[in-house]
């Protein structure tokens, strides 16, 4: 049978299901060779009239003979122009193995020529295993109807070209054929190749790099390299499949959480991470690392850095530990005895000051809230701003708020801040007092007077939970510390519902409590000396009369220690001395003609100093350098005052 086979009679079915098609000529109808012409009957005469209709007759099968050959032809040429325009190689061929018809892109690929291709056996053009995959799937092609094969044809120069093979059986004339089609995948293997190739040096480098390497999908681990694996304790099959929070101590689950879910909406595309994890013994760890968002497969996976950083965080979290105590050691010596009557701007030597200041260091060496409670005029915000100083916020805000004097329709406004348009007056954005107390201290000055409703949503800002501006809907976070002060009772506000129980505690951790002046009259000499030093301007020299000293210390002083000071003022520019409760008036005197006044104060003054030099010695246990040191005097100044006050 020759390659024209298929155009011959009795090519019944031809069926293509590779190409989603199925082509009928049913060529049995018609005729091999044109039908002969009918005998006429010989004993049987015609008469004239049946003639002209055996004529007629003869010339309609004609026609119609004629009619059925050109419709043969374009059907045999549609078939013709479509196989030649199939994109890959088109077979046909008997279960000999002979190949009856075929395509042009058969002769172009494998390189046989037309009479090369009608005589050879469909096996010589593959070899090995593939000779035998393609002898077994023709015989299940032949046996069940249809099949597919991949297999690598060898062409007649010796290349190799990988192909996609499809079959289906059919009948013609009786005999078995199969037709199929070869498509040409050499693109789709090499991409397969170096798919393989890539994943295989991936996995090479992500199991040899010293680096903990995981790779998560929808939470779950889907790589974990050698060194993540031994860094846990466990095998790189047993990590697998695993949640991420399985690997974190419990503490920092919620933010590790946090991390994923953050990277795997595409909220960002990067973050760096520390946190405690813990191995297969339950022991934990020190791991830091980079997690990155990437497409696996395409959908979005988290791809993870680690490596094992105890040991330096150890040692951080340690000088971190030693830099603490050193703070509180220098905060310690910043308020050694030189300075124990004076600690920054607040002045007193009395044993009720001296708790003041030990609080005050106590308070500053840690990040607790403050609450300091005395009547007006004690110097609340002064020790508010030692506990900010000496602090390790010292280098931030100090931010001071007057509860009291803001209006109750701008509270949340001053506090939280606004955007522009959020309300009338409103032409720009504002930050508010937790924006600018940001790492910083915020001093609440009359928190009593705090409305109720604000303090729920102050509480929530202490608490992290954040706060939102006025006509925002952003929510914001600000890390800052509460030092509130007042005059009022708080824990009688809370039970009488003037105060929130939750906020009251939350501000109540550290109380401080100032004396009243009149709790500390040994105080008042060296109040009277400081502001007579502020406010003589060029009157350096300037002292009280003895009578006058002696009226400010028996005075109550109910105004405390603002009330001296303005005393003081008003007596240095008026020359005289007016209280604001009704006094026995001391005599009207000149500054500096009363001696006796001048030896008062200058008595006082140099009792407090010979007491200091004293401690100071007896700490320093008599050494002259650091006690001279300590006290911020020379060596020469500290012997001329030792022998001025007998200390020896």
């Amino acid at each position: 049978m020759t390659h024209h086979a298929m155009n011959e009679p009795g090519f019944r079915r031809l069926p293509c299901r590779d190409l989603g098609l199925t082509f009928h000529q049913d060529l049995n109808s018609m005729p091999d060779t044109p039908k002969k012409k009918p005998e006429l009957q010989k004993n049987k005469p015609q008469s004239p009239k049946e003639k002209p209709v055996q004529e007629n007759s003869r010339g309609g099968q004609i026609q119609e003979l004629d009619e059925a050959l050109r419709a043969l032809a374009n059907q045999n040429q549609f078939f013709e122009t479509l196989i030649r325009g199939l994109p890959g190689i088109f077979y046909c061929f008997n279960d000999q193995l002979e190949v009856i018809r075929w395509n042009r892109n058969v002769e172009i690929v494998t390189g046989y020529t037309e009479e090369e291709v009608s005589t050879i056996n469909l096996l010589t053009l593959f070899k090995g295993g593939d000779r035998n995959l393609i002898r077994k799937s023709i015989k299940d092609v032949f046996i069940h109807g249809e099949g597919l094969a991949e297999a690598t044809i060898v062409t007649k120069d010796g290349r190799e070209i990988p192909h996609m093979f499809t079959g289906i059986s059919t009948q013609i004339n009786g005999m078995p054929y199969l037709m199929g089609m070869g498509l040409d995948i050499s693109a789709r293997k090499a991409a397969e190749s170096q798919l393989r190739e890539s994943e295989a040096l991936y996995r090479l480098l992500g199991n040899r790099i010293t680096e903990g390497v995981l790779l998560a999908h929808q939470n779950r681990l889907l790589f974990a390299n050698e060194a993540v694996a031994s860094m846990f304790g466990y095998s790189q099959e047993e990590i697998l499949g695993k949640a991420l929070e399985f690997l974190v101590a419990e503490p920092f689950r919620p933010y590790f959480l946090e991390l994923y879910e953050a990277l795997e909406s595409g909220t960002v595309r990067e973050r760096t991470f520390q946190a405690r994890c813990l191995n297969k013994q339950n022991n934990e760890f020190w791991v830091e690392g980079r997690a990155n968002i990437i497409s696996w497969k395409g959908k979005p996976s988290v791809l993870l850095t680690a490596r094992d950083i105890t040991e330096a965080k150890l040692r951080e979290l340690s000088m971190q530990e030693e830099a603490e105590s050193l703070r509180r050691e220098n905060v310690n010596l910043r308020s050694s005895i030189r300075d124990r009557y004076r600690f920054g701007n607040i002045i007193g030597k009395s044993p009720a000051m001296q708790e003041v200041y030990e609080l005050i260091l106590n308070a500053a060496a840690g990040s607790a809230n403050v609450i300091i409670y005395g009547e007006s005029g004690t110097g609340k915000e002064l020790v508010a701003r030692a506990i900010h100083k000496m602090s390790k916020r010292a280098e931030q805000s100090f931010v001071p708020v007057n509860c009291a004097a803001i209006p109750a329709n701008l509270l949340e406004s001053e506090f939280f801040g606004h955007r522009r348009g959020a309300f009338t007056g409103a032409h720009s954005d504002k930050e508010g007092f937790l924006d600018l107390a940001n790492g910083g201290t915020l001093f609440l000055d009359e928190v009593g007077e705090l409305d109720i409703l604000l303090q729920v949503k102050l509480l929530r800002a202490i608490e992290g939970g954040g706060y939102m501006p006025v006509g925002s809907n952003v929510t914001k976070s600000s890390d800052f510390r509460i030092i509130a002060a007042t005059h009022r009772n708080l824990l009688e506000q809370s039970r009488t519902g003037k105060m929130r129980e939750d906020f009251f505690f939350r501000i109540h951790i550290i109380p401080i409590n100032l004396p009243p002046l009149r709790q500390r009259r040994d105080d008042i000499p060296l109040l009277v000396e400081h502001f007579m030093k502020v406010y003589s301007g060029d009157q350096s020299d300037a002292v009280l009369p003895g009578k006058v000293l002696d009226a400010l210390v028996a005075y109550d002083w109910p105004g405390n220690v603002r009330e001296l000071q303005n005393v003081i003022q008003r007596y240095l520019t008026v020359n005289r001395l007016d209280f604001l409760t009704p006094e026995p008036s001391p005599p009207r005197a000149s500054l500096g003609t009363s001696q006796d006044g001048a030896a008062s104060l200058r008595g006082a003054t140099e009792n407090v100093e010979k007491t200091l030099i004293r401690e100071a010695l007896d700490q320093h246990r008599w050494n002259k350098s650091r006690t001279a040191e300590a006290l911020g005097i020379s060596r020469k100044t500290l012997f001329r005052k030792m022998k001025r006050f007998g200390l020896s």
